[in-house]
């Protein structure tokens, strides 16, 4: 079978794309859902908003810390066996969570096991293995495959939104249990690990073509080495850690999460505080998902032909402007909300592609999961803690403003820690073009 997949009329890696992208949306379809049970478990329950943030804070911290995990299970197993494991844990846990009655069993249940789901089928799993597939065109397969999240999370908040209103949030959630059961078939047939399993080179690239002579009157992208010394280096995790570049990754991933997901989960909430309908909020949540798919697949390819920091830094200060129209939702309720969902989408798009294509520049090899494994860590402690310091702040302030103030800045010291690691100064994808005379 494997060599029949090796054989088809167009390089299999797009077929890798495509799965990770359903699997992804729906991954990430679960992940954001949390932002309207959130509304619908606060007005059921009557718990401060601090303390349930602290749910999806443990969730977020359980997940990176099962990634770390999951990223060596990449290595070792692949994603055909990770995968399907994953998304069957995930869709039990669901079924059980749908019978929790208290706050104590939301962390548990939630914070604990979904996470442990979620991260065998979510971003560092795929994170792990999609770079190995691309090299010229990575950011561009990496934004493709991660615009599945923005679908997902077009279609399933609003959806679980729907199912709230006409039943209640524990039918939802059995509801989504069922649709995470549709990653196992797709994955256990079609995903694979590394191109060489099917005899393939990473891009679809002839054996021992060159570039210039593959498709000589067309350009094409080349990886240009920029620090041949660096790139020679077998990197292991233990070498990573031991270099400037790995703790500037770690800033950087710190920083970005903090903000992104200090609005993502309590957009839904800041809107409806601003005057909106929950159904509308979460329908405007929904849009951000589409425009999030735009930026990741617009930011991923920018990456490639630019470079990975200049990329970023577009996204987050289209991502800045949509944090400010959120804040200021209720003085214009009726246009605002739609220009957070179009910059913040568009903005938070950079992180899913250019997140590992950074990493995978500086310590691509075959330890690259384990060493994002360990990145990810920082992506989860981040995420954590954006989450809970904005309920915190809506607590002690009745508003989101301050804590919105200082998710602007933490996108700006995002910016600066990949500036510091400078993927640009290690390889780049260029364009190469054929040359005359």
């Amino acid at each position: 079978m494997n060599s029949r997949l090796g054989k088809l009329p167009f390089y299999y890696g797009w077929v890798i794309v495509a799965v990770s992208f359903i699997t992804l949306g729906i991954a990430f379809g679960v992940w954001y859902s949390f932002s309207v049970f959130y509304v619908a478990i606060l007005k059921d329950f009557g718990w401060n908003r601090a303390s349930t943030a602290g749910i999806f804070s443990l969730f977020t911290i359980t997940h990176y810390f099962c990634a770390l995990a999951a990223g060596s299970f990449i290595d070792r197993f692949g994603p055909r066996l990770t995968i399907p494991i994953g998304a069957l844990w995930l869709a039990g846990v669901l079924t059980l969570l749908a019978t929790v009655k208290t706050i104590l069993g939301f962390y548990l249940v939630y914070g604990i096991l979904a996470a442990l789901g979620v991260s065998l089928i979510g971003f560092v799993t795929h994170a792990s293995f999609l770079p190995r597939w691309f090299q010229r065109r990575r950011g561009l397969a990496l934004g493709i495959a991660m615009s599945g999240i923005g679908i997902g999370m077009l279609i399933l908040p609003p959806t679980m939104q729907h199912l709230i209103d006409i039943h209640d949030w524990r039918f939802a959630y059995r509801t989504l249990a069922i649709i995470v059961l549709l990653v196992i078939p797709i994955n256990l047939f079609f995903q694979r690990r590394d191109p060489s399993l099917l005899g393939l080179r990473p891009d679809g690239d002839p054996p021992g073509e060159e570039l210039e002579t593959a498709i000589p009157e067309q350009p094409r992208n080349t990886v240009q080495i920029i620090d041949p010394d660096w790139d020679a280096i077998a990197w292991t995790s233990r070498k990573a850690i031991a270099t400037r570049r790995f703790w500037f990754l770690v800033g950087g991933f710190f920083w970005g999460p903090f903000a992104i997901q200090g609005v993502l989960l309590h957009a839904v909430a800041g809107m409806v505080a601003g005057g909106l309908t929950a159904a509308r909020a979460a329908a405007v949540f929904g849009i951000l998902g589409v425009f999030g798919s735009i930026g990741k697949i617009t930011l991923g390819f920018s990456g490639d032909r630019w470079n990975r920091e200049t990329a970023h830094t577009i996204g987050m200060a289209a991502a800045s402007l949509g944090v400010l129209a959120l804040a200021g939702t209720n003085l214009k309720p009726h246009l605002l909300p739609w220009l957070f969902a179009i910059s913040f989408g568009f903005g938070y798009g950079a992180v899913a592609p250019i997140f590992p294509a950074i990493a995978a520049d500086i310590f691509q090899g075959s330890h690259f999961g384990r060493i994002f494994g360990l990145l990810s860590l920082s992506l989860g402690f981040g995420g954590a803690a954006g989450a809970w310091f904005s309920g915190f702040i809506f607590d002690l302030t009745g508003s989101y403003h301050i804590a919105f103030a200082f998710d602007i800045a933490a996108l700006w010291l995002s910016c600066a820690f990949f500036w510091l690691a400078a993927p640009r100064k290690i390889r780049l994808s260029q364009p190469l073009r054929k040359t005359t005379g």
